[in-house]
């Protein structure tokens, strides 16, 4: 019979264990961060004084805040999303200068000040700390997206837990692990840029703007399409889904007219410049949870 110091001691190496093996999933993300020299490039500077130099729109984002879960859930959720706002808001991307959610925020612990909100683990809802971060991200990838930043780093979620009350479209939403899926954008513009992000508890919103020192010199179409069903395994379970997103680009028409691209032809003027395959696994239908069915909050 095991006495209640070995379940303890087998408790506390396993704990061990799991840290050991976070820390070095965050090294080796580094590292291969580093061999592509992103960290160099990273933007850190943030320019509130400023923004009156950022005048003209490039893109904008607004996402609803779930209104899931027990009050303390809710509650929760509404502090890490201002928290993590409160290290991006205003932040200054320079020419060539990327953007890392990751390097932005921090690592999200309790010491960091954040507290335990819903997560995505192997197909399932919980609770974690850290959890709702990828609101956050799911809504600065839109903006960058529709205002042609270069998406150098983006993870979808594994699964499409909300169904179809999910707060973004299948295929342009971003998942966040620290130390292991980062979202990362490059301004490879030669334009100055400001990003803008609130969180507004009142309204239930996280909005988001990408502001530029000179007007956006491209035009975007951005497009999500769903290539197939995954079927689930069971009635209480919902579908998954394999969607591709494709992002094509065009020069503005005054550049267009500068540069003697107007005399193409329309379909060859917009270029394909981004392409991504997004799956998402059959899971657990989380509406349930309302009716008391299951046991996690989302």
């Amino acid at each position: 019979m095991i006495s209640i110091k070995s379940v303890e001691q087998i408790s506390k190496g396993v704990a061990v264990l799991k840290e050991w093996k976070r820390s070095l999933r965050i090294s080796l993300k580094y590292t291969k961060s580093l061999l592509r020299g992103y960290p160099f490039s990273y933007a850190h500077q943030r320019t509130p004084h400023r923004s009156y130099l950022y005048s003209h729109l490039w893109g904008d984002s607004v996402t609803a805040i779930p209104n899931r879960g027990s009050p303390a859930i809710r509650e929760n959720r509404v502090s890490n999303l201002q928290l993590a706002a409160s290290k991006i808001h205003q932040l200054q991307i320079e020419p060539g200068q990327i953007f890392s959610f990751c390097n932005c925020v921090g690592d999200p612990t309790l010491r960091n000040g954040f507290k335990a909100g819903p997560v995505f683990v192997r197909g399932q809802v919980q609770t974690g700390i850290g959890g709702g971060l990828c609101l956050i991200a799911t809504n600065l990838f839109h903006t960058f997206l529709v205002s042609g930043c270069q998406i150098l780093e983006r993870h979808c979620h594994s699964i499409d837990a909300y169904g179809s009350d999910r707060f973004y479209q299948l295929g342009q939403d971003a998942s966040i692990s620290y130390g292991y899926k980062d979202l990362l954008v490059r301004n490879h513009s030669a334009v100055a840029l400001q990003l803008r992000l609130q969180v507004l508890p009142e309204t239930g919103q996280v909005v988001s703007s990408l502001w530029g020192q000179a007007p956006c010199p491209w035009q975007v179409k951005v497009d999500s399409v769903v290539l197939q069903e995954l079927l689930p395994p069971s009635t209480t379970n919902i579908s998954g889904w394999i969607v591709e997103t494709r992002r094509s680009v065009r020069e503005h028409a005054d550049n267009s007219r500068r540069t003697g691209l107007k005399t193409m032809p329309e379909e060859h003027l917009w270029q394909l410049d981004y392409r991504a395959t997004s799956v998402y696994k059959p899971c657990t239908d989380s509406s349930l949870e309302a009716t008391g069915k299951l046991d996690k909050i989302v």
